[in-house]
């Protein structure tokens, strides 16, 4: 409080030497004079922000600009609000509300600390983009995005909790008390959110770890997952699908599960089947032959891993062929026009030896001597042949007798009793 009177003092004497002065109340004349510098100072400060931003932008440090970024808004702001209190102030003493000083200066404190930390916020998000972009002229190397925002989140968090404690000291709570509630406070929201907090530590160990990156590819073979990581919260990951709407994943399953990175991968694997007939075994030898030589020479296939193409199972219907390399491309659009490419010669190769591709089907092997006779073919067959056929089989047309009836050899056997 002893601030609060010595303004409201020094204010009452500048009232009193602008009255005299000038002839003016002073309660009137000193708020005024407090909003024209207001403005002047805000006129000035605006000039000289604009220019020195726009200056060190081409600065090789990378925290001069964001520094200017982060107190160009906040610090006029403040010198508004400064003023407009202070005059508030002075007219309050003048009409005797004794009480206005000591709320006034609460709440400009109050303000400055919340102004301090949104500048602090601002600073934060402009050096994240330095981070990740340096300037032309800065010969550090360029921080990941996922670290980037791992420092600006831990800085921004830090930051919030030191601005609510001094808020919570302005405000009259005691530090110790706070300090005592947080330990059993801590306790029960432990229990009550241990899945946020599980999803929280889950973020960090993902920024420490980093197991992949904003703008990987991932997947899980224990959980349908699969994308492009858009952002890694705190809380939740945000993956976008391949099928194009989002997938929100806790951060807490990341410990839970394996994950995959294609991204990251040095070569993508080629792993084929062909086959071909059964007639063309002895083509076996060559057709491997070539193709081994083909994939040697291709300018796509990484040398360095293996090469792989034997026969390797007698199939249903044909003898398979095992292709197995790696290209050293890794996208997956250009790695499938590679891979058309590779099968397209692998035929022309099956061709050229004088065999062909096989096809799911079957062959039947009748033994010599018997003929099967289509329906059409009988019906347009010589009468002969089929009364013949039918002599042969007298069978053919029988029918198991009815209840009631007799068969042929009881018709027969009563015909000769008569």
């Amino acid at each position: 409080m002893n601030i609060i009177d010595s303004g409201a003092s020094l204010a009452w004497s500048l009232q009193q030497q602008l009255a005299q002065w000038l002839h003016i109340p002073g309660w009137i004349l000193l708020p005024g004079l407090l909003l024209l510098g207001a403005v002047i100072i805000d006129l000035v400060i605006l000039y000289l922000m604009r220019r020195l931003e726009h200056r060190l932008q081409e600065s090789p440090r990378r925290w001069d600009d964001p520094l200017i970024h982060g107190l160009r808004v906040p610090l006029r702001i403040w010198i508004w609000l400064t003023a407009l209190i202070v005059s508030i102030g002075v007219a309050g003493s003048h009409f005797g509300v004794t009480a206005m000083a000591r709320y006034l200066s609460l709440i400009g404190a109050l303000v400055t600390l919340l102004l301090v930390a949104w500048g602090g916020i601002r600073l934060l998000r402009r050096l994240e983009q330095r981070l990740v972009f340096p300037p032309a002229s800065c010969h550090a190397k360029p921080v990941d995005a996922t670290s980037a925002s791992a420092v600006t989140k831990i800085g921004g968090a830090a930051l919030i909790v030191t601005v609510a404690l001094i808020g919570l000291q302005l405000l009259g709570v005691s530090m110790s008390s706070i300090l005592a509630m947080g330990g059993f406070g801590g306790l029960v929201i432990g229990f009550a959110a241990r899945d946020v907090m599980a999803n929280f530590f889950g973020g960090m160990v993902v920024h420490l770890d980093k197991p992949f990156v904003v703008g990987d590819w991932i997947r899980s073979p224990e959980r349908q997952i699969e994308g492009i990581v858009e952002d890694i919260g705190w809380r939740l990951t945000t993956i976008r699908t391949f099928a194009g709407p989002p997938l929100y994943v806790p951060n807490s399953w990341f410990s839970q599960i394996s994950v995959e990175t294609p991204t990251r991968m040095h070569s993508r694997r080629l792993w084929e089947k062909v086959g071909i007939r059964y007639r063309d075994a002895d083509a076996i030898e060559g057709i491997t032959g070539s193709i081994r030589k083909m994939l040697s020479e291709h300018d796509e296939i990484d040398q360095e891993e293996l090469i792989t193409i034997n026969f390797v199972h007698y199939g249903d219907y044909s003898l398979e062929i095992m292709l197995y390399a790696f290209t050293g491309v890794t996208d997956w659009q250009r790695f499938h026009e590679i891979k058309q490419a590779i099968l397209l010669k692998v035929r022309d190769i099956i061709h050229e030896h004088g065999a062909e591709l096989a096809l799911p089907m079957s062959q039947l092997y009748m033994p010599e001597g018997v003929t099967v006779h289509g329906g059409s073919a009988g019906e347009t067959g010589n009468g002969e042949d089929s009364d013949a056929a039918q002599t042969d089989n007298p069978s053919r047309d029988r029918r198991p007798p009815r209840r009631g009836e007799s068969g042929p050899e009881e018709q027969e056997q009563g015909e000769s009793d008569a």
